[in-house]
């Protein structure tokens, strides 16, 4: 099996991204229910349910970034065993 990242990217990546993806369910959930703190400033976005829908589509790639990566070091470590028992 090949590998395309090594061993300590693909966890960090995958420690990342899954971080990532807590954060951004909680940060469209939080824009979903309108949360007046987010959504109260001029700054703010005009339509809060378009930045709750950006939110969830992003913890979606991050998901597939997690998937990729966890499979990764699945890969490492798979082929760590199999040179031990060599």
């Amino acid at each position: 099996m090949k590998t395309f990242v090594g061993p300590g990217a693909a966890t960090c990546c995958s420690l990342l991204s899954f971080c990532g993806i807590l954060f951004l369910v909680l940060l469209g959930t939080a824009f979903k229910a309108k949360v007046e703190v987010l959504t109260e400033f001029i700054s703010d976005p005009d339509n809060p349910y378009d930045t709750a829908q950006a939110c969830f589509t992003a913890a979606i790639v991050y998901a597939c970034f997690l998937g990729f990566c966890g499979c990764q070091v699945l890969v490492h470590k798979y082929n760590s065993r199999q040179q031990i028992q060599l």
